[in-house]
């Protein structure tokens, strides 16, 4: 008898490409594996994300290719932290100590959604202080005081709606610029 037997319980389901399987798999392991790489690596959260995406993908390719398959030598929350771990090395992560404890504790989704959330605004807020106050009243005004371009154009003394239009997609490009300056 396997010592991970409802680890292989679970990957017959997987193997069966159930999207509500995959999708209880992604929801249970996200917040360990990154409460684990935020811990023990210098990366930052975005990265971490796409590096569970990347050890999901190479899982999920082992699943539905047959190359993972019962009898499981360990729980499939190892198995991907291990993968995670490879894939981290071979990006490029610096060498670190790992604990073997892998945590439990689970953040329920809709948390991490808002924990994603407050990350996103923060480095939208850190963008628009970047920008000029004119673009960063317009771009407020547009996306989050829900402005019409007939009133942008009223209240900036502007010949009309088209003249609020190339302003917003004038600071929507400077804003563009800054993002593939920081991606870089």
């Amino acid at each position: 008898m396997s010592n991970y037997a409802a680890d292989e319980s679970r990957l017959q389901a997987l193997a069966t490409g159930s999207d509500a399987a995959w999708r209880a798999l992604y929801d249970d392991l996200r917040s360990p594996f990154r409460l684990f790489f935020l811990k023990h690596t210098s990366w930052e959260p975005e990265q971490v994300n796409a590096l569970y995406q990347d050890a999901m993908v190479v899982l999920h390719r082992k699943v539905t290719n047959g190359d993972l398959a019962a009898p499981l030598r360990s729980s499939l929350r190892t198995y991907l932290f291990g993968v995670g771990k490879m894939i981290y090395r071979k990006q490029g992560g610096t060498a670190t100590k790992w604990e073997e404890e892998i945590p439990e504790v689970a953040i329920p989704p809709a948390v991490e959604d808002r924990i994603a959330q407050r990350e996103q605004a923060a480095w939208i807020r850190n963008l628009l202080n970047r920008m000029d106050e004119r673009c960063r009243d317009i771009l407020r005004k547009v996306y989050l005081h829900g402005y019409s371009m007939e009133a942008i154009a009223e209240e900036l003394s502007l010949s009309g709606a088209g003249a609020a239009r190339k302003r917003k997609f004038d600071c929507l490009q400077r804003m563009r610029k800054l993002i593939s300056t920081e991606e870089h």
